[in-house]
């Protein structure tokens, strides 16, 4: 396996999304700087060093229910699962039969969404060992499975009916040594309630530790493009490195959930159209999507794009860096393009 901190393939290293791991968010949370507010003093680990095997993606809803299933019903040895929402009560029974069948299952909710105690009390009254996330976060907002010790998934999508047919997101599945050992070490961090994990040098995008200055580098190194799709685009600071990207000439796309649903959008958009950025709204299914790709390089995860997600939540997620994955994410945000609609 190729380690961390070798440097990626040319194209991507142009990128520089160096990142301070552990820095908390770093200084003002709505000052936008042109670099992200990280200088070279800071620059740590490569977010985009390259990843073995490769990392695949997935687009919801189609297949998720299934895909989620298999999952759960894979699990052989081990089964972890942060969630922020948990409703759907098939994928409920299917944990319970992991665990019935000798797995080891361990599932982290939201202390607080009032959509998971009927999950909650299924669960525990099955044996299934069930915790609540740290109340110090703002949100335990992640959501993230991991299987056997080998495989982790990372989403946008709870594991809510909305998912199942209604919702657009994005997932990912890495089986890198090192992701794995990162996210294994987040949710026993959260699980023992203990501190949080050592993340000195990760390629993961973790609320609140590295999710700010990553995200903010992300969209600054966005030279030719830059697609946004988001239920909002709410922190400052991103929104202002979003409309320095398109002054310096990349092709800026912005798509939002629906106006109706989230009304701060029409400001949002009014203020990116004023400087000359072309906004939409996503209309055909619901927009749950928190996704990010500059120049090639796709950020899939839970972070909303708000300063209480990147600063204050759980949050996971990571760089897409591998052109087929990519390609998929971008046919998908393409078709969303072309179905949406302007504000």
């Amino acid at each position: 396996m190729i380690p961390r901190t070798s440097v990626g393939a040319a194209a991507l290293a142009a990128l520089i999304l160096s990142a301070a791991c552990g820095g908390g968010g770093g200084g003002d949370p709505d000052a936008a700087t042109a670099d992200a507010g990280v200088d070279a003093s800071e620059v740590g680990c490569s977010a985009t060093d390259p990843r073995a095997p490769a990392t695949e993606v997935f687009v919801a809803p189609t297949g998720f229910e299934a895909r989620m299933a298999g999952y759960i019903d894979g699990a052989t040895d081990s089964l972890w699962i942060q969630m922020y929402l948990f409703t759907i009560d098939e994928l409920v029974d299917r944990v319970v039969a992991a665990h019935q069948r000798g797995v080891e299952v361990r599932v982290l909710l939201d202390p607080d969404h009032d959509g998971n105690p009927d999950a909650r009390g299924d669960l525990i009254a099955a044996g299934v060992p069930v915790r609540d996330a740290p109340s110090t976060f703002e949100f335990a907002h992640a959501k993230y499975l991991i299987i056997d010790g080998d495989t982790a998934v990372i989403m946008s999508a709870n594991f809510n009916y909305g998912a199942l047919d209604l919702e657009r997101n994005y997932g990912a599945v890495t089986r890198d040594p090192d992701d794995i050992a990162d996210l294994e070490a987040i949710f026993d961090s959260d699980w023992t309630q203990q501190g949080f994990a050592d993340l000195d040098c990760t390629r993961l995008v973790v609320s609140p530790v590295n999710a700010r200055q990553r995200v903010l580098q992300l969209v600054n190194s966005a030279d030719a493009t830059l697609d946004i799709s988001a239920i909002y685009l709410a922190d400052s600071s991103v929104r202002s490195a979003v409309i320095m990207a398109h002054d310096r000439g990349a092709l800026v796309r912005v798509i939002l959930a629906d106006p109706t649903d989230f009304s701060e959008n029409y400001d949002t958009a009014t203020t990116l159209e004023n400087q000359g950025i072309t906004v939409r709204s996503l209309r055909s299914v619901d927009l749950h999507a928190k996704l990010i790709v500059a120049d090639g390089v796709a950020l899939v995860g839970s972070h909303n794009l708000s300063t209480t997600s990147l600063t204050a939540n759980r949050e996971v997620g990571l760089l897409v860096t591998e052109a087929a994955p990519v390609a998929t994410i971008q046919a998908q945000f393409d078709a969303d393009w072309a179905a949406s609609v302007d504000f």
